[in-house]
């Protein structure tokens, strides 16, 4: 039951990767690119998981599982830029100065750093088993482990909290906030974490039709106003 699950998230994925990459190959922007290659990175993890019970724990299983800490540890931390770029894109004129893009990359740099030394340089794969799925965890011992995808999580909100407290869009704050809301109970419930995972990418999803919207949808899609300073 919780196998199919998670496959039922990988393809909540798939079709979130698919509907981004329309937006990605329609109009090349880092908006577009960072969500597609998340999502898609996050079918390979949720359909690991959902036939992990059927092929078993041992080297099949362990192989295919290495790719998913590989793309969480390379490829989360771009949602800090993505989180900057979102809110450059809705016209609040401080996202582009030097020192706000300087900070983004240092912050983006240091937590692909920590996902390298824990996800991929320290891996150490331990076969678990939770409420019928069989799935491979990190069993390093690194307290910066979850530190990225916190960090890049909470970037997303901060990024979402000031896109509706500044422009009215609001969605990418209430799908950030129901994940980083979940994120806590991931350890214990590992399927709430991987919904949380799709509903944030459906707030990514959401941003990009808003701020990059296709050219058949140019009529129809709102902008987001570009914030504009009180008069004093």
């Amino acid at each position: 039951m919780i196998s199919s699950a998670f496959a039922v998230l990988a393809a909540a994925q798939l079709w979130l990767a698919v509907s981004l990459g329309r937006h990605w190959r329609a109009t090349p922007h880092l908006l577009s690119a960072v969500p597609t290659l998340v999502c898609s990175a996050l079918v390979w993890d949720n359909a690991v998981i959902a036939v992990g019970s059927a092929a078993g724990a041992g080297p099949l299983l362990e192989a295919v599982s290495v790719p998913r800490f590989v793309g969480h540890a390379l490829l989360t931390p771009f949602l800090v830029l993505w989180s900057l770029s979102a809110v450059d894109r809705a016209g609040l004129s401080w996202a582009g100065r030097t020192p706000v893009r300087a900070a983004a990359v240092g912050l983006t740099v240091l937590l692909v750093v920590l996902g390298v030394l824990h996800d991929i340089l320290g891996l150490s794969l331990r076969a678990e088993r939770w409420a019928g799925s069989l799935r491979y965890v990190n069993d390093a011992a690194s307290p910066a482990g979850p530190l990225p995808a916190i960090i890049s999580g909470l970037v997303v909100l901060a990024a979402g909290i000031v896109l509706w407290r500044r422009t009215g869009f609001v969605r990418l704050a209430l799908t950030a906030g129901v994940m980083v809301a979940v994120s806590g109970a991931a350890a214990s419930v590992p399927v709430l974490g991987n919904a949380g995972e799709v509903v944030l990418g459906i707030g990514l999803l959401l941003t990009v039709r808003r701020l990059l919207p296709l050219p058949h949808e140019g009529r129809r899609a709102h902008p987001v106003a570009p914030h504009r300073p009180r008069p004093r």
